[in-house]
């Protein structure tokens, strides 16, 4: 015991031994609480804060959260112990202070950092990955919190208030606005998108200009990632939504109904008086959507016969109108409760163009290209039922033709 306390003395009155000693002792503290916390805190503060009872994988928000909240307990036990133990040189204590401030200011900025990262993926799964995306927001407070625990760490290594380095930073501010410019652009560009709510995530968007048609799937602070329907993957710029045009197609697929707008051209010498034949044809061919027709008639003319049907100047080309409307009218996948129009455009060489304006219910791409083939199909092959050509430019094949035509009519000419 007296060889003991021999020993003890000694060490008091050898500075370099005492703090060799007390180095050591609060590293071994320091090593003690850790183990402490990562065998037995962890599973508390997982189970019974964060509320999971899952097994513990590395990866996870809340194990890296548990990992912060350990790594910072054996900090303070070592700072503690150097504030109790007396007798440590005063350059020591510094030294102790200075690495233990930085070594707490750098853990509690990672565990802000990954609280900030665990509020994201709280909110999608509580609003879903379609919901109004707040990670630009996430970014922006990181940039915040790092900016100020740089801060808060160099007035810590030169022991001097953040007020004297805050205020020494108005000397480099234009550098600083050269060197972050990008950063402030997209900080404004995702300001305005977010508060505009003009992208969301799962939002169809193009971009011609740029060769990008896809989903957005991810809204980030200084770029838009957009996965293409070939399967590419494409990152714009955010400021880019804000200078330069695109189209958000996701107020289509909300609305309910994706518009039809295409014309096909009908030959202009075609275009004839409509005759009482014509109408028999198409009572017999089609009574439901011949009565759409006939009240059309009636509403223009007294009798239907020839005389009345030029008069009145009802022509094949306006019953194909009223016909097509009809049967538009008459089709499930088409919305009549939205705009509907068979209308003409302005002639061109090709021929009148008969455009036709309606919404589909079938929002979906495959299911509204089969409606819109199945219309189109339907008004190539009813158009002959009204004495109406098609107009196409004329083919090899025509040319053919016309000249098999000829070469029959010269054969069978009379010759001298």
């Amino acid at each position: 015991m007296q060889d003991m306390l021999s020993i003890w003395e000694w060490i008091r009155s050898n500075q370099i031994a005492f703090s060799l000693l007390a180095i050591l002792i609060m590293l071994l503290s320091g090593f003690i609480s850790a183990v402490v916390c990562k065998y037995f805190l962890l599973g508390i503060v997982r189970r019974f804060i964060l509320h999971t009872n899952k097994k513990p994988d590395p990866l996870d928000k809340d194990m890296r959260i548990s990992r912060h909240l350990a790594n910072i307990v054996p900090i303070v036990t070592v700072y503690v112990l150097s504030q109790i133990l007396q007798g440590l040189p005063e350059g020591l204590l510094d030294a102790i202070r200075t690495i233990c401030g930085v070594l707490f200011i750098i853990n509690i900025t990672m565990l802000i950092n990954e609280l900030l990262d665990t509020t994201n993926s709280a909110y999608i799964r509580k609003n879903g990955v379609k919901s109004h995306s707040i990670k630009g927001y996430i970014q922006i407070a990181k940039i915040v919190v790092s900016s100020i625990a740089t801060i808060l760490v160099v007035a810590t290594l030169f022991n001097r208030s953040p007020t004297i380095i805050i205020s020494s930073l108005g000397a480099v501010a234009a550098v600083l606005m050269f060197v972050f410019q990008h950063t402030l652009i997209s900080l404004v560009a995702n300001i305005q998108l977010s508060s505009s709510n003009v992208i969301q995530l799962g939002d169809w968007i193009e971009m011609p200009q740029m060769n990008i048609s896809g989903e957005v799937t991810d809204i980030a602070l200084h770029t838009i990632t957009v996965q293409n329907w070939d399967n590419t993957v494409s990152r714009v710029p955010t400021k880019n939504f804000i200078t330069e045009p695109y189209t958000n197609w996701q107020p289509m697929f909300s609305s309910g109904g994706r518009r039809i707008k295409r014309s096909f051209f009908i030959d202009q010498s075609s275009i004839i008086f409509a005759t009482v034949d014509l109408l028999d044809r198409l009572r017999v061919m089609s009574p439901e959507k011949y009565q759409g027709i006939a009240n059309y008639l009636t509403s223009r003319i007294t009798g239907i016969n020839d005389d009345q049907l030029i008069h009145h100047g009802i022509t094949n080309l306006g019953l194909f109108r009223k016909y097509v409307l009809e049967y538009l009218k008459q089709r499930d996948d088409i919305r009549t409760d939205m705009y509907l129009v068979v209308r003409q455009l302005s002639p061109t060489s090709e021929g009148l163009p008969i455009e036709i304006y309606c919404f589909t219910s079938n929002v979906f791409w495959a299911d509204y290209e089969d409606t819109q083939s199945e219309i189109f199909e339907y008004m190539y092959a009813i158009a002959q039922y009204f004495a109406l050509g098609i107009y196409q430019q004329p083919s090899g094949s025509d040319m053919s033709n016309m000249l098999a035509k000829r070469n029959r009519r010269s054969e069978m000419a009379p010759r001298p």
